[in-house]
């Protein structure tokens, strides 16, 4: 078959998600085209792949006069791959190639698929809600990354609606001594104890992220310990965390690129947190390239989101068999089952109960860590996730023959 993707701007998870697919369909003899912003193909190197023919479309972020210049461009870059599927990936790739194929004669068939949610507000969410309406009854076939996603397209009337799982990654073993080394190095650089439980979070730091409840949860758990001064290493005390029952006992991680904007707010919410009261520490890693390492470093794996579809660092977490507290929202609960704690959308408090618990046992967090190991080790690959989209591209290649 002959399969072009529409992308947009990024830099996470769909780029993974499309790069995979591309590649592991091109192995199995289609015909690939991408389409989407230099940017996006400087990223993830969609025209370095064998096989694989990338179109710039430089698609911007929001809705404008310059999209009639998107659609001829596209319906240009469109004729010369002569595709039998199209399929777009996320909103903004959506429209545009939702609106480029109404103005073409032979149309290919249209899949479209939702890696997020639209969480516009008042005019916004309505002119969102409009979109996703057109798109959802405009494609032959939309695609969820979460269930959720799923029953909001059927909601909206979509003519077919299925779940497709963004495929687990490939996830390096690391030894106990690497992971040893990776833990001093941290411990060294950022000044801690190498004894202490290290919380990770991976992620842009981004709203989406919701990072100020993470530091609301830590502020709370600063509450809980008494300070270090008046409870020296040795001494009995009534705290709940901790070794040593201190606020130094646990150190808070975070790796990923930024939102500036977002950075800085985080940044001061904690200073002045932390100005007001002991709390564990907290810092910024930025981007990493041994996510792998760190994940095996640390004690526990956290995700305040205020929604993810099928998040890919939860997927590392899994494989990497660490324990998980993360918010129940969108396809994370699904995901995560019986292998972590989940807790509600920005509770801060069970957020601080659930890294109490697990920092005082160290049995229920290595119980939870091998059921997410187990889980993780059940988790479609990206061959077998590119073996499934194929059969459901034939499927409607199959309908249009007939």
């Amino acid at each position: 078959m002959r399969i072009v993707f529409v992308i947009g701007t990024s830099t996470g998870g769909v780029g993974t998600h499309v790069r995979a697919l591309a590649r592991e369909l091109t192995a199995a003899g289609h015909e690939i085209g991408v389409i989407g912003p230099a940017a996006t193909d400087e990223h993830f190197g969609f025209s370095l792949l064998p096989g694989v023919r990338f179109g710039v479309l430089e698609l911007g972020t929001g809705i404008g006069a310059s999209d009639a210049a998107l659609i001829r461009r596209q319906r240009i870059l469109l004729r010369s791959f002569a595709p039998q599927i199209v399929h777009a990936h996320g909103f903004r790739a959506g429209l545009i190639t939702h609106l480029t194929l109404r103005t073409v004669k032979t149309r290919p068939k249209f899949v479209l698929s939702l890696h997020n949610r639209a969480s516009g507000q008042g005019l916004r969410g309505k002119v969102e809600t409009r979109v996703e309406t057109m798109l959802a009854r405009g494609a032959d076939l939309v695609l969820g990354a979460s269930t959720d996603l799923v029953d909001r397209a059927r909601g909206l009337g979509a003519r077919t609606a299925r779940f497709l799982p963004a495929a687990a990654p490939e996830v390096t073993p690391v030894s106990a001594e690497a992971a040893a080394a990776t833990r001093a190095t941290l411990a060294e650089e950022f000044d801690f104890d190498p004894g202490a439980l290290i919380v990770l979070a991976v992620g842009r730091v981004a709203k989406q992220k919701n990072y100020p409840m993470l530091v609301r949860g830590l502020v709370r758990l600063g509450d809980d310990l008494p300070d270090k001064a008046t409870n020296p290493p040795g001494s009995a005390s009534p705290a709940r965390l901790g070794e040593g029952n201190r606020q130094d006992d646990i150190v808070v991680l975070i790796a990923g690129a930024a939102d500036e904007e977002v950075l800085a707010d985080v940044r001061a919410r904690y200073a002045d947190a932390a100005a007001a009261s002991a709390i564990p520490a907290l810092h910024f890693l930025g981007p990493r390239d041994d996510i792998a390492e760190l994940a095996a470093a640390a004690d526990i794996y956290a995700l305040t989101s205020v929604w993810e579809a099928r998040a890919l660092v939860l997927q590392e977490a899994l494989i990497s068999g660490k324990a998980i507290v993360a918010t129940a929202t969108g396809g994370s609960a699904e995901l995560v089952g019986d292998a972590g704690i989940l807790i509600d959308d920005d509770d801060d408090a069970a957020f601080a109960a659930a890294v109490a618990e697990l920092a005082v046992d160290p049995a229920r967090r290595a119980a939870l860590g091998a059921e997410a190991r187990a889980r993780g080790a059940k988790l479609p690959d990206e061959r077998e996730v590119a073996e499934e989209l194929a059969g459901l591209y034939t499927e409607l290649v199959s309908a249009q023959v007939g």
